[in-house]
């Protein structure tokens, strides 16, 4: 409480007492508090006292880069307040290579590099940075090295300044300086590093932060912001898949780089990239495209993806190589050792240091190994067709985990995170695990939730009555051209929105209309976000920006006062009905007895409650929100506030 920089809200002495006594007792805690209550100044405040005191450091993990934006900036606060502690409130923000690496970041072909390929492609040009040759190698690094004077001063200023992460990289851009190195030097000191979630969660990379911050885990207490998401992200860090496109591009390097023989001269590489091409598609016919009971259809009625049997691949391998286990355990051998004999060239190249014929022996090496009681194994038909691929889908998201227990203490808070169980038992906490949420500090009045009963997104439904579509697009028209204030639109998924966007009804839409793209950059981005936010302090003259939910845009950003005032939410976000779905509930219910609730139902509300929490963001903040769909009751026991409506227009107008 001594260096909260605010007159606190109600609950926020409650929170900050909490973390203070789950650092004290040495635990883990796991709370929920509404969006904009002030979490992340509460556990700021909370975390660095206690870390000051007791010479510990604090690793707060994000998600996106606008959340860690949301930390620095919160700690600026606590020290513009606090100046006496100038000196010891600090923190430092940290990205991924591919964004701090001021090569990779002017270069497009290493901007979408693997951390472990641009890691290498570092050291490759720091080792000529170090060579006599000042024509050679990374000159931001050479510069590091030889210019201490300037690296002082860089020090000097990010100590004074506080900079978010884009703030540092841009100011190293201009002293062409190396961003990563002088980082490394700063966290040294420092009591708080604000990372991405791969820091800690992938073991490698986590070494390696490790050895920068020079302590042991026991000093270490870790904060997980927006932790709702952190098991599925653990998933898929943990989930490994084969490709047709990376076994293309694996022949490619066979044409380019040579075609060695394996098996004793009885094939070459490429031949068996084309025999593990053609036994994908085999499985992906057999599976997906076939009758089986596993097959499952939903939105346009395509199969998308199928069990598989644990060693149909591995099986398939052996019979049309006509080999043995063993051979196949050399073949691995033989194309990892090839892979980094690849990778060696494109360095002298200087290019990526990328090998698709390694990544095809990591990947056969891990899959032939796999554990198979916490993975699913699946044949998915991606890219309608056009790149089939064979997938081992992580199912338990404890298994990237276990770090959390050798840390001091760890804090997992999110606006969106109940049942708390649910998020405890996922990824492995203690059963004595502080489980707490509180209420929305804000008046409930500012607020209203309403759903109408004669719509819905639900696939067989729209399927059997095309008026379905019509008459929301309707609803979403008439709300947009009769209240001129900013309006978000938030669809379950992009397909769902681009159906939408399809339905002439919208066209009628007499307002600037802004839509938020797949595959959009993160600038591209922040300037859609500026764009729509602008036109809210324009009287009587609100956009309306489309949008998905679970996306970057739902989650992590304020939309204050009158930069949003409606949102409507169009169908609930139910997962799809694939098999790694199916797979990932099936889990569940064995292992708690709780598959729908934990990996469907809790999801989807989740996903609904962060589209809706854009609305309130502090206590002067008025919003309402619009479900489009009939299936909404169900989730009234965490949208407590829901209530039908007969008449939309009225009710919003009366609210407003």
């Amino acid at each position: 409480m001594n260096l909260f920089p605010y007159k606190p809200r109600k609950n926020q002495i409650a929170i900050m007492q909490t973390i203070k006594n789950t650092l004290d007792s040495n635990r883990n805690l796991v709370f929920e508090s509404g969006t904009g209550s002030g979490k992340t100044i509460c556990c700021l405040t909370s975390t660095i006292e206690y870390a000051l005191e007791n010479n510990k450091k604090i690793i707060y993990t994000t998600r996106t880069n606008a959340q860690q934006q949301q930390v620095i900036h919160e700690l600026r606060m606590m020290r513009d307040k606090n100046k006496e502690y100038k000196d010891k409130i600090f923190g430092v923000g940290m990205q991924g290579r591919a964004n701090m690496c001021l090569l990779a970041r002017n270069n497009p072909e290493f901007k979408h590099g693997t951390s472990e390929e641009l890691s290498r492609f570092c050291s490759y040009e720091k080792k000529k940075a170090k060579s006599n040759n000042p024509k050679k190698g990374c000159t931001y690094y050479r510069n590091f090295l030889v210019d201490d004077e300037k690296t002082a001063k860089t020090i000097q200023w990010v100590k004074e300044h506080l900079p978010t992460a884009e703030e540092f990289i841009e100011y190293c851009e201009q002293e062409k300086l190396c961003p990563y190195e002088i980082n490394k030097l700063l966290i040294r000191d420092s009591p708080l590093v604000v990372v991405p979630y791969i820091y800690v969660f992938d073991p490698i990379i986590r070494n390696m932060l490790f050895d920068w911050l020079y302590v042991s885990e026991k000093d270490i207490i870790l904060v997980v912001d927006e932790a709702h998401n952190l098991p599925n992200y653990i998933r898929d860090l943990y989930s490994i898949q084969l490709t047709t496109y990376m076994l293309n591009n694996s022949l490619l390097e066979t044409e380019k780089y040579g075609d060695p023989s394996i098996v004793n001269g009885r094939f070459t590489v490429s031949n068996l990239c084309k025999t593990l091409i053609e036994i994908i598609r085999d499985l992906r016919d057999t599976y997906v495209y076939g009758l089986l009971e596993n097959s499952i259809q939903y939105e346009n009625n395509r199969n998308i993806d199928a069990f598989l049997p644990s060693h149909e691949f591995e099986t398939e391998i052996l019979s049309r190589l006509s080999i043995t286990s063993k051979t196949l355990h050399d073949i691995i051998n033989d194309l990892i050792a090839f892979g980094e004999k690849i990778q060696e060239y494109r360095e002298k190249e200087e290019k990526l240091p990328r090998s698709y014929l390694h990544k095809l022996g990591v990947f056969l090496d891990t899959w032939v190994n796999l554990e198979m009681n916490q993975y699913t194994k699946l044949i998915v038909d991606a890219n309608n067709g056009k790149n089939p691929r064979v997938e081992a889908y992580c199912l338990d998201p404890s298994i990237g985990t276990n770090i959390i227990k050798e840390f001091h203490s760890s804090i997992h808070m999110s606006g969106t995170l109940e049942p708390l169980e649910e998020y405890r038992d996922s990824i492995g906490l203690d059963a004595d695990t502080e489980l707490v949420a509180y209420p929305s500090p804000f008046p409930m009045e500012n607020r209203r939730i309403f759903f109408v009963k004669d719509v819905t997104t639900k696939y067989d439904e729209i399927s059997r009555d095309k008026k379905i579509i019509d008459k929301m697009s309707s609803y979403i028209t008439n709300i947009c051209n009769t209240f001129p204030r900013n309006t978000m639109v938030f669809f379950p998924s992009f397909n769902i929105m681009s159906m939408f966007r399809r339905n002439s009804d919208l066209k009628n839409i007499h307002r600037c209309v802004l839509f938020e793209e797949q595959e959009m950059s993160q600038i591209a981005l922040m300037d859609l976000v500026s764009e729509f936010k602008e036109h809210g302090s324009l009287e009587n003259n609100g956009a309306t920006l489309f949008s998905v939910m679970g996306g970057r845009i739902s989650e992590g950003m304020d939309f204050p006062a009158e930069q949003l005032e409606i949102a409507v939410i169009v169908g609930i976000p139910y997962p799809k009905p694939t098999a790694r779905q199916r797979g990932l509930q099936r889990y569940y219910d064995l292992k708690f007895r709780k598959g729908w609730e934990y990996t469907v139902e809790a999801p989807t509300a989740r996903k609904m409650l962060q589209s809706i929490g854009r609305l309130i963001r502090n206590e002067n903040d008025r919003g309402v929100a619009i479900i489009l769909d009939r299936r909404a009751p169900r989730f009234k026991k965490y949208i407590k506030d829901l209530e039908e409506t007969k008449d939309l227009l009225r009710d919003i107008k009366n609210f407003i």
